[in-house]
């Protein structure tokens, strides 16, 4: 074997070596866009599409495989949003090596304003293997018990938790069975959604009918400031180029300034977005709050 062709297989050895080493698969979920897939894994968006063009523009199929981009910095919070349990409940987080307080606030979802108010001495430093407190631990009893001079008042803790309406639960519910979903002009069935069929579709769950077109959706409603939105609010965008609503969605969760919505877009179908993306950023127009508000129909 010559001195060429044993360095050529080397290289090549070497190269898979440290392609292997420095990127991972990512198997596809239901839903899934690779805004969020890039969020999740902490890299930007085109490292992604550099790492696979073929997805470029086109709608993620459901189990395909693609190669993501890794680095020393998430490697902790990658083994992290690898696990499949239910953070939502955690109350304690062990730092690791890289990881940060905007990191940790999006791993479970809540903001790093709480964090820092539950950790008033990592504010400036967040040591390895210290243990972060996450969310406060629920009252161990069932009633809280407030003593007056004479008397004690019982208040039931369903009552002082601030839950959020049933009808809105329902709406976001309803719309979230229908992740993955086909884009279909017109569409308001499982078997495809527009923007507006989407919504519409939701809202028929609780008895709500709205207009069928988002232009006219978004004439629905009271307008709300960006800071003021909630859950179950209706956001639109004006994605025509001409500055005209022409695209609806609903918001499904607000983490910090980020405003999550579910839609069903052109490329993707029924997805979950977020107004940071810069595409849904430079787009924004409005946000309705409609629960309450009564059509001529009804």
């Amino acid at each position: 074997m010559s001195t060429f062709k044993l360095f050529t297989i080397l290289l090549l050895l070497t190269t898979s070596l440290a392609f292997s080493q420095t990127n991972i698969k990512h198997k596809v979920t239901k839903g899934e866009s690779i805004y969020a897939i890039a969020k999740k894994y902490d890299v930007k968006e085109a490292a992604i599409y550099e790492l696979n063009p073929k997805v470029k523009g086109k709608l993620l199929k459901l189990n395909s495989v693609l190669i993501i981009p890794s680095n020393q910095e998430n490697t902790g919070q990658i083994a992290a949003n690898t696990l499949t349990e239910d953070l939502s409940l955690a109350q304690n987080h062990t730092v690791v090596s890289g990881e940060t307080l905007s990191k940790i606030s999006r791993k479970y979802g809540t903001t790093i304003k709480e964090l820092e108010r539950l950790n008033p001495s990592v504010v400036n430093k967040l040591p390895i293997g210290h243990s972060l407190i996450i969310r406060e631990a629920p009252p161990t009893i069932e009633t809280i018990t407030k003593e007056s001079d004479e008397n004690a008042i019982v208040v039931n803790t369903e009552e002082v938790e601030s839950a959020e309406p049933a009808e809105i639960q329902v709406l976001i519910d309803t719309a979230s069975k229908n992740l993955g979903t086909r884009y279909r002009s017109g569409g308001t069935t499982f078997s495809g959604f527009d923007c507006s069929g989407l919504i519409f579709s939701a809202f028929k769950e609780i008895d709500f009918t709205l207009p069928r077109s988002s232009n006219q959706q978004a004439k629905i409603g009271t307008k709300v400031q960006k800071s003021q939105a909630q859950k179950g609010d209706l956001i639109f965008f004006a994605t025509n180029g001409r500055g005209t609503i022409n695209h609806v969605g609903m918001i499904t969760e607000i983490i910090g300034d980020e405003i999550k919505f579910i839609h069903s877009s052109v490329q993707l179908g029924v997805i979950v977005s977020s107004i940071k993306e810069a595409y849904y950023s430079k787009r924004f127009k409005q946000i309705n709050r409609v629960l309450g508000i009564k059509t001529d129909k009804d």
